[in-house]
């Protein structure tokens, strides 16, 4: 595979992480069939004693091996309530590129945050670009050079991690310190963690769900916060090249019910039409469900969800407006006719296409022609 494709895959997979400037989608409501991966062998994700390990072929991290790694990432989403009431929701990411970190030479972020602060309806965005100093395969333990951190606490504590966040750009200083446990095992997509894409499948998607409390520095002002933190663990291997025209939209919804739910639905930026959706729950008893038909349609304060499958009416709501990509969001409505509340992430990327396009590099060609002096005789 060529230097350029190689790049452009990369761009685009990075988009699914660094859109920043993403508004609402088109306002409409649409109903599109799940798709399921077929697999020519069952695929297990492991699970034990509280360690977020991964399938045996993740990470492939040599171009001899096929699909190999393009990047992967932890994503974490953490909704916090302070003590005075006050909201907060920290969107962070660490990335790792490897093996393709001599040909990137230092042009994508490895480490990402976003920290919306509701009471004051801001946002404040974050790319750092030095390479993370940690990032293990197979289970959690990753470590920004600026000291970001994200680390299982051992056997002796499975099911326990602690988490670090810094920044201090000018504008607005603070500091995350949580001490988080899951609360279930990870929800994962079609059962077995590997994403089913319009075109094949690339890597693996899972989302677990862990309680947070710590304590927040905000401006020199310190709160003790709990919460909801979800943890988005994922990898993409080069094959996902095939689905370069596609765009997504994507929730993690957490009801006050104990049940839990994974929605995404993909674009065909030819088209404008959506190629595919999927809607998970985690109830609260531990059983997963595929819901198989759903419908999900904008409105003006954000989205309506209905699935009569599992009796969800549910509206999901941004708390503010002008989040961008990665909002924090309300859940009001009713689950087989009883009243149901909750919190949601959205992370709305329905123009990544024309971001991944503005990210590629001009063709020789093209930037000779471009150059060249335009005359009346020359069109």
């Amino acid at each position: 595979m060529c230097r350029v494709t190689i790049l452009a895959a990369l761009a685009f997979a990075l988009l699914r992480i660094v859109a920043t400037q993403t508004g609402p989608g088109i306002a409409r409501g649409q109903e599109a069939p799940s798709k399921t991966a077929s697999f020519s062998e069952s695929l297990v994700y492991p699970y034990r004693a509280g360690l977020l390990s991964f399938p045996r072929d993740e990470g492939k991290h040599s171009a001899s091996e096929w699909p190999f790694t393009m990047m992967e990432w932890y994503a974490h989403y953490t909704h916090m309530t302070a003590e005075d009431g006050t909201r907060y929701f920290l969107f962070a990411t660490f990335v790792t590129y490897d093996p393709l970190e001599n040909i990137l030479q230092g042009k994508f972020p490895h480490m990402i945050t976003a920290l919306i602060d509701v009471a004051e309806q801001k946002t404040y965005h974050h790319h750092d670009f030095a390479k993370l100093k940690r990032f293990a395969a197979g289970h959690a333990d990753v470590e920004s050079r600026s000291g970001d951190y994200f680390r299982w606490r051992g056997m002796e504590h499975p099911f326990r991690y602690d988490y670090h966040v810094k920044r201090d750009d000018g504008e607005i200083a603070y500091s995350v310190n949580l001490r988080l446990r899951m609360v279930k095992p990870p929800l994962v997509l079609n059962g077995t963690g590997y994403i089913a894409l319009p075109k094949g499948i690339s890597g693996y998607y899972s989302q677990t769900r862990l309680e947070a409390q710590g304590d927040l520095l905000i401006n020199g002002v310190r709160k003790k916060v709990r919460g909801v933190h979800w943890v988005d663990r994922q990898w993409l291997g080069v094959s996902f090249v095939g689905n370069l025209h596609y765009s997504y939209e994507w929730w993690a919804l957490q009801l006050d019910n104990n049940e839990e739910a994974i929605l995404f639905r993909i674009w065909d930026a030819t088209t404008d039409e959506i190629a595919m959706t999927h809607l998970s729950i985690n109830h609260a008893d531990g059983r997963q469900e595929q819901v198989s038909s759903f419908s999900l349609e904008e409105t003006a304060s954000g989205w309506r969800l209905s699935a009569p499958q599992v009796g969800w009416e549910l509206k999901i709501l941004p708390v503010f407006e002008d989040q961008k990509t990665w909002q924090t969001c309300d859940v009001r409505g009713t689950i087989a006719g009883k009243p149901v509340r909750g919190v949601a992430v959205a992370e709305l990327a329905k123009d990544i296409v024309q971001k991944f396009s503005d990210l590629l590099p001009v063709a020789p060609s093209q930037e000779s022609q471009e150059k060249e002096p335009q005359t009346p005789g020359n069109p």
